[in-house]
C-alpha cells in the first residue's frame, strides 16, 4: 500500500477464528482507533484492553474479516491516509483488484483459508513485530518480540497456562498453536492444541468441567 510498509513485511502472530466480524466488531474497532493517540492507548470496551495489549509486540496491527481488511497506526507514520485523528484505514479487499495491485502487501494474510480475493469466512489478526528500526523509532515500545528467543518463551508460558484460560473463554472450544519455518515453502506446524471435552449443567447453564491434556 506504501513503502512505508515494507518495514512491517517480516516476522509476525496471528491469531485466527472461524468466526466474522459484525458490522458493530468494526464500529468498535473504529472507535479504539480514534481513540489509539498515544496518551489514550487505555480505551475500554469489547476491543479496548485486551485489544490495545497486542502494542506490546506491535505498532501496526492488522485484521482481515469477511470483506474487509483494516490496519490500525497510532504513529500514523506507515499506513497510507493515516492521521492522528484518523490513525488506520479500513479497505474493501474482496471483490476487487487489491491482491493484484499490491500483491506483496496481501499475500500475508492468505492463511487459513483466506486468498484475499474472495469474502474470507473467519478473523485473521496479523501482529507484524519490530524491527531494531522500528523499535528505535516506536513512541510505543522498544520490545522486539522477533528475536532472542522471545516467541518460543511466549509459547512455552502460553502452554502452561492455556488450560486456565480455556476454562473462562464461553466460546471457544479449542485452542491450537502453529509455527512457520523461514525457509520458502515451509508450512505451518501444529506445536500444540486444547480443547474443551466435557461440560456440565449448573443452574440452567453450562459449566466447563474437564480440558483434555495439551498435546504436542
Amino acid at each position: 500500500l506504501g513503502q512505508k510498509m515494507s518495514a512491517w513485511q517480516g516476522p509476525a502472530l496471528y491469531c485466527y477464528n472461524d468466526a466474522t466480524f459484525t458490522s458493530r466488531d468494526f464500529e468498535n474497532l473504529a472507535k479504539i482507533g480514534q481513540g489509539s493517540k498515544m496518551e489514550k492507548l487505555e480505551t475500554t470496551g469489547r476491543f479496548g484492553l485486551g485489544f490495545n495489549n497486542v502494542y506490546h509486540w506491535t505498532d501496526v496491527p492488522s485484521i482481515v474479516s469477511g470483506d474487509y481488511l483494516v490496519f490500525f497506526d497510532p504513529h500514523a507514520k506507515s499506513v497510507p491516509g493515516a492521521s492522528s485523528a484518523s490513525p488506520g484505514i479500513k479497505v474493501r479487499f474482496s471483490n476487487t483488484s487489491l491482491k493484484g495491485q499490491f500483491p506483496d502487501q496481501m499475500e500475508p494474510y492468505c492463511y487459513f483459508g483466506n486468498d484475499m480475493q474472495n469474502r474470507f469466512k473467519g478473523t485473521l489478526f496479523r501482529f507484524p513485530f519490530r524491527t531494531d528500526v522500528t523499535a528505535r523509532e516506536s513512541e510505543i515500545s522498544k520490545t522486539q518480540c522477533g528475536k532472542d528467543g522471545a516467541m518460543d518463551e511466549l509459547f512455552e508460558t502460553f502452554k502452561s497456562s492455556i488450560t486456565k484460560f480455556l476454562l473462562f473463554l464461553r466460546y471457544v472450544k479449542k485452542v491450537e498453536v502453529y509455527s512457520e519455518g523461514t525457509g520458502e515453502g515451509d508450512s505451518l506446524k501444529l506445536l500444540y492444541f486444547a480443547e474443551v471435552t466435557n461440560r456440565k449443567k449448573v443452574d440452567g447453564g453450562e459449566r466447563r468441567t474437564t480440558i483434555d491434556t495439551i498435546q504436542s
